[in-house]
């Protein structure tokens, strides 16, 4: 029965460490070289919810680069299209344009000349898709890791 109650205590005690608003506060150091660094807990909701928005930015990335192969001109790795169509396309599925050509550049499945596109400013400005879009489907995958999601699987 005094180990069950200790138990308590001590769980009550690490409880008031974590809490901000406890005088007990303590502040955790973070290992940025652990290999759990930046992620959810294994099992949380956030997890989950880490997983789902992952599943969904890949399969965006694909929808994006097989609106541009229906769209554009020429044959890959030379699929060209402006981003002024571009952003009035995929302006009636989604608003985030932008940061999926990001992801999609980073990936190395598009180019575009510069850091950034806005709208009427760079309307002029090519998109080149780098990949047949059959390529794309079969390389572009979900990777499980909610920090890195997308994986290019050779």
């Amino acid at each position: 029965m005094i180990a069950k109650f200790n138990g308590a205590a001590q769980k009550n005690e690490d409880e008031l460490k974590s809490s901000p608003y406890s005088d007990k506060y303590v502040i955790k150091k973070f290992d940025r070289n652990a290999q759990d660094y930046a992620r959810p807990t294994v099992g949380s909701k956030t997890e989950a919810r880490a997983n789902r928005a992952g599943d969904y930015v890949t399969r965006e990335i694909i929808f994006l680069c097989e609106l541009i192969s229906q769209n554009a001109v020429g044959e890959p790795p030379n699929c060209i299209i402006k981003f002024g169509p571009l952003f009035y396309l995929y302006a009636h599925y989604s608003d985030k344009l932008v940061g999926m050509l990001l992801r999609a550049r980073k990936y190395g499945l598009v180019s575009f000349e510069g850091e950034m596109l806005y709208q009427r400013q760079d309307d002029h400005k090519e998109i080149r898709l780098l990949k047949t879009i059959d390529e794309i489907r079969k390389i572009v995958k979900y990777s499980g890791d909610p920090v890195n999601c997308v994986a290019i699987v050779q």
